[in-house]
């Protein structure tokens, strides 16, 4: 029996100085299907114009029919398949397949092979970067010297997380600085380190590590602004220190080699890579330790091939996650039933409302407990989202 998709419907919600982006597709069952597709770079204003437009191709058709869906709104996208037109298909494709799982009375992760695991690991991300951001949004207090990061380490450990990932932030004259060049502005057209920014990102992990101690994992996330031989320069330089995992982003798998094989320094990369054929580069190259797959930006069907991909070449997948509870839940769902999974990005911080627009997942000893519940495995209130519009429209 046929589910048939009537309509589509994108929403936003303010995130403090982000905005959460949510796709809702109905049906002529009356079942709701919903997904996430969230960015920090803004190009969600982009993607909810591409959604609308491509969702009137498969208003009428049955939802439950994963395959044709993708099969037409590839032909439809085939000549530009990447960027908004990759994140609009997969948003799509991602709501058909909370509709399908829910019709089936089963969790999406059953539609992908089933469920190999019902815990999953995960680190507290953005741990710094989030405090400072919701700061920015007047929600906190902002974190002013080494020493509130020291503490941060240690309430990360308290509160049973075994990683952390941070950014690169600065203190100068008693404030935090984000070294995010490539964010604001024009950008910058060098993003070279200077070795005083590198001593910084060492005074950074080191103040992490005194207060979190051997038992937590320290992770690093430069987010795009590092590139061509300061991937390198900066990987060698961290090796000497606590630091378990260096993320670095560029188009160029090349760049990466050079950061590859500094003691026990994984290098990791993939985020915003789009679609299988850009990360089979990458695996030739064996440019990368751990992948990072964007479900919400590739869509289920394309993630899971990458990550089948990846198993091919022994390399682990973490799903990169950087959004609101929903995609924490649709990422938890796509780690589950991956043979090659290895650790979950949770944020920890955030605006006090967030808990109000979708079921927080639960998180126990580090480990996120997987909901049975069919679907995501989680509850979206439309209502909560539509209580909180983001200041500037989208």
């Amino acid at each position: 029996m046929p589910v048939r998709i009537t309509g589509a419907d994108v929403l936003h919600a303010a995130a403090g100085t982000r905005v959460w982006a949510y796709l809702k597709l109905t049906t002529d069952e009356g079942i709701v299907g919903w997904a996430e597709f969230t960015d920090g770079a803004y190009s969600s204003r982009g993607s909810a114009e591409v959604i609308a437009r491509y969702a009137k191709l498969v208003v009428g058709l049955d939802a439950l029919n994963t395959n044709r869906l993708e099969a037409v709104l590839f032909s439809a996208t085939h000549e530009a398949a990447e960027g908004l037109n990759r994140r609009a298909v997969g948003a799509i494709l991602n709501a058909s397949l909370d509709i399908r799982a829910k019709a089936m009375g089963v969790p999406v992760a059953a539609l992908l092979g089933g469920v190999l695991r019902d815990r999953l690991p995960v680190y507290w991300s953005h741990c710094g970067l989030g405090r400072i951001r919701m700061a920015q949004a007047g929600v906190r207090a902002p974190i002013a010297s080494l020493e509130e990061i020291s503490d941060l380490g240690a309430e990360v450990r308290e509160r049973g997380f075994r990683a952390l990932k941070t950014n690169v932030i600065l203190f100068e004259d008693g404030a935090a600085r984000l070294y995010l060049p490539l964010w604001s502005g024009l950008g910058e057209t060098s993003l070279e380190l200077e070795d005083s920014t590198i001593e910084g990102v060492v005074d950074l992990i080191d103040a992490f590590h005194a207060g979190a101690g051997d038992g937590v994992q320290i992770l690093l996330d430069t987010v795009w602004c590092v590139k061509g031989e300061a991937i390198g320069r900066l990987a060698r330089r961290l090796a000497q220190t606590p630091l378990t995992w260096l993320e670095a982003d560029t188009h160029d798998p090349e760049q990466l080699l050079a950061a590859r094989g500094n003691g026990r320094l994984k290098i990791v990369s993939g985020e915003a890579l789009s679609g299988v054929r850009e990360y089979r580069r990458f695996f030739d190259r064996r440019a990368m330790d751990i992948v990072m797959v964007d479900v919400a930006w590739n869509g289920m069907p394309e993630s899971k091939r990458i990550a089948d991909l990846a198993a091919g070449y022994d390399l682990n997948v973490s799903p990169h996650n950087p959004m609101s509870h929903l995609m924490t839940h649709m990422s938890a769902q796509f780690g589950a039933a991956l043979s090659n999974f290895s650790i979950l990005e949770v944020d920890v911080d955030g605006v006090p409302w967030r808990d109000e627009l979708v079921t927080p997942p639960v998180i126990e000893n580090g480990e996120l407990v997987l909901s049975t519940a069919p679907g995501w495995g989680c509850e979206v209130n439309e209502d909560a989202i539509r209580a909180h519009p983001p200041a500037v429209p989208v």
